[in-house]
């Protein structure tokens, strides 16, 4: 049996509601260790939220007391606007279904509107700036280089852990064999 362990590629189509695991050999600052929730996902393209990654910005100039002192997560590099993911299923038009347990929406209002009316937990959502973009064809070439990961099966209570700075590790301790085997890399081989 031949196996290259350094070939990430699981054949996996992609589609919305997987993720995405940076490499543990990837060496883009900006998504080193990333792990990212595919949003949409067609023929134009993928949008995702990077799910592991706290930014140092805090929601002063949004006028809603309640959301002021949450965690804000860098969904991407794409755009500075505001995003959320939560996973009660609210029928209404604010946000958009990426499978049974998760829901995205842009309207933070929508967000402040149902924890003030105790229509969702405060372990139920995620608050995010920007997003991570690919136009038709780029995830695919990234994909094909090996520089991420397809994960299509997960518990998604990871994405709103308290723990965020180990989504990676978990997800990949989790997902297979030759993943866990990297869930350990150092992040930089040289000095181990």
């Amino acid at each position: 049996m031949n196996i290259n362990f350094f070939d990430f590629n699981s054949g996996i189509n992609l589609k919305k509601g997987y993720l995405l695991v940076a490499q543990p050999l990837l060496i883009d600052s900006y998504f080193n260790r990333s792990v990212i929730l595919i949003c949409d996902h067609n023929k134009n393209g993928t949008v995702g939220l990077q799910i592991n990654k706290s930014s140092n910005q805090n929601l002063k100039n949004i006028n809603s007391k309640i959301l002021k002192n949450e965690n804000i997560f860098l969904g991407g590099p794409v755009d500075k606007s505001m995003f959320f993911l939560h996973k009660k299923n609210i029928i209404n038009t604010e946000s958009v279904k990426i499978n049974n347990d998760l829901f995205f929406s842009k309207n933070i209002d929508y967000l402040h509107d149902l924890i003030k009316n105790k229509e969702i937990k405060k372990d139920q959502f995620k608050l995010f700036i920007g997003y991570s973009g690919w136009n038709k064809g780029q995830l695919q070439e990234e994909l094909n280089e090996n520089s991420w990961i397809v994960i299509s099966k997960f518990d998604s209570n990871i994405i709103f852990s308290s723990n965020y700075k180990n989504i990676w590790r978990y997800v990949l301790q989790n997902s297979s064999k030759t993943h866990k085997m990297f869930s350990n890399y150092p992040i930089n081989p040289r000095l181990n």
